[in-house]
């Protein structure tokens, strides 16, 4: 493997992939997973010989990271048929960080944010065949089991915490990008 490069939409599809083609859960979850991947899984797969090019950028925003890359490329995918996005009407408590969603974007291309759930939406996010034949055609090969296997447990520990773990996570770790949240409070109250 000679100096490959994948971007953060490869890395997007790839973990949507591993674990047996297991669903992300909610979007909170699936913006945090992307934002802590750049900050802390991309770093050690460079240390393996696989660089990053183009990955999502996260700025300060209501819920912590925001990366409207993130948003875009969820819906490209969604559009092309290599993912589906389910909304599965859950009803969680609101305490729950992934009763809120991810807002739409207007006219001029504002991001206007996540917003206060008040329908219960919460979405499952899968791979379909299309784009699991993409990620074993064109992503997967350019990979050793090293990279794959770093990527597999960043995954599975993703998605066995809680939204509200992964906040906290992000949040004690990350301050400077928690200066624009509505839920700090609580993200650190003690259930």
């Amino acid at each position: 493997m000679s100096n490959k490069k994948l971007n953060g939409a490869d890395y997007l599809l790839l973990l949507l992939y591993l674990d047996n083609k297991a669903p992300i859960y909610g979007a909170i979850r699936l913006e945090k997973m992307m934002f802590l991947f750049n900050e802390e899984i991309a770093p050690r797969l460079k240390d393996t010989g696989l660089d990053s090019d183009k990955l999502p950028e996260f700025i300060s925003y209501n819920f912590g990271p925001f990366s409207k890359d993130v948003y875009e490329q969820v819906e490209l995918f969604k559009g092309i048929g290599f993912i589906q996005v389910t909304d599965l009407n859950a009803h969680e408590e609101l305490i729950e960080a992934d009763d809120w969603e991810e807002g739409p974007f207007g006219k001029n291309m504002n991001y206007s944010g996540f917003q206060l759930n008040d329908e219960k939406r919460f979405y499952k996010y899968q791979m379909l065949k299309l784009g699991e034949d993409y990620v074993n055609c064109k992503i997967r090969p350019e990979l050793t089991v090293e990279q794959l296997e770093v990527l597999l447990q960043f995954k599975k520990k993703i998605t066995s915490l809680s939204p509200k773990q992964i906040l906290r996570y992000v949040y004690t770790k990350y301050p400077d990008f928690t200066s624009n949240s509505l839920i700090k409070d609580e993200v650190f109250d003690d259930d």
